[in-house]
């Protein structure tokens, strides 16, 4: 009786999987081969046959991503829902009949508004792209126990805060993609979570107005790059880059006023230092370009700069041109590659 009323108590907690109540299209491209299949109006995605490279859905009217919509029996690379309309991943879509997913899945260009805790959780893959939707909150824990895990793109979305929480037991992971969303802040100990030396963290063309000056507490990889640029940060507090080391340090066409120098002072080194002007009041920032010249020159620093800021000869400014911020638009298999070209320039290195 005991037994009969455990095992109906736990049934009840199982949240029956409902099939797909539409139809759609979708291509595989096979390993070695330009040449695409094409499936028609199916409720699921089948891949029985070995040397299947990819798949790719396209332009559909996918409402949700289903929890029975894989049923991948056969070893794939990548899996991209590109212009879909999908608004909502179920609970258990990507723990049911994925396992063989090797590499990346793409949800770019939709209408995710949010990423439920546990979304992404125990899975091979090495990259994850959710480029281009409307995506506003990352719950607790939404990428979970992703041990090959490298790069996530969550660029040009709606995000108004880097919840930390999100990203639990990510060993591999190395690159974070945060352009253009609406971050305004970084509290303390918003970094822990990488654990992989020259990491990168992208927040250009956010809105970031303050960073606590612990936010990198916890951040203990060596060459980690850091990306601030076009942002409306008007200081940097004192002692926030020490006890540190980076690669690069971006904070170009911020608002910079009465920056001292010592944001950089304690055992911290950085080899490459970027500062734009470009659409900035120069008499507001010209202090903190005199201020980080100084820094620059006696810490030996390779600067980055434009025409417009005026930074003296001393500080060797390396001049180049500024960049805007703007959408990628569609990705597709070209952002797979890339992926791929900047793991063996980054982690052969490590």
């Amino acid at each position: 009786m005991y037994q009969n009323t455990v095992a109906v108590a736990f049934l009840c907690f199982l949240k029956p999987c409902i099939a797909c109540d539409f139809q759609f299209d979708y291509s595989t491209k096979f390993g070695g081969s330009s040449v695409l299949k094409k499936h028609y109006a199916v409720k699921e995605i089948t891949v029985t046959l070995p040397n299947i490279y990819g798949v790719s859905i396209e332009n559909e009217n996918i409402p949700r991503l289903c929890c029975n919509i894989f049923n991948l029996k056969s070893d794939v690379r990548y899996v991209i829902f590109d212009t879909c309309l999908i608004q909502q991943i179920e609970e258990e879509c990507f723990s049911q009949k994925i396992e063989h997913l090797t590499n990346q899945i793409a949800i770019t260009n939709n209408k995710l508004t949010s990423i439920k805790a546990g979304t992404f959780r125990n899975l091979k893959l090495e990259a994850i792209n959710l480029e281009n939707n409307l995506i506003e909150v990352i719950e607790d824990e939404s990428f979970l126990n992703l041990t090959a895990l490298t790069i996530l793109n969550l660029s040009f979305n709606n995000l108004h805060a880097l919840n930390s929480r999100a990203f639990m037991n990510l060993p591999q992971f190395g690159i974070l993609t945060l352009q253009s969303n609406r971050i305004r802040t970084l509290q303390r100990n918003a970094l822990y979570f990488f654990r992989k030396n020259y990491s990168q963290l992208d927040m250009k063309c956010n809105e970031l107005t303050y960073i606590d000056k612990n936010a990198l507490d916890g951040l203990v990889v060596e060459n980690f790059e850091l990306n601030l640029y076009e942002n409306k940060l008007v200081s940097l507090p004192e002692g926030i880059f020490d006890q540190h080391s980076f690669s690069g340090i971006d904070v170009g066409r911020n608002p910079l006023r009465n920056q001292s120098k010592h944001f950089c002072s304690q055992n911290c080194t950085v080899q490459h230092f970027f500062f734009n002007c470009a659409g900035l009041n120069m008499e507001s920032v010209g202090e903190s370009v005199q201020n980080i010249g100084d820094w620059v020159e006696q810490n030996n620093v390779k600067l980055h700069t434009d025409d417009y800021c005026s930074f003296k000869e001393s500080a060797k400014p390396i001049i180049q041109p500024w960049s805007i911020c703007k959408s990628t638009g569609s990705v597709k298999d070209i952002w797979y590659s890339a992926y791929l070209e900047i793991l063996v320039i980054l982690y052969c290195m490590v």
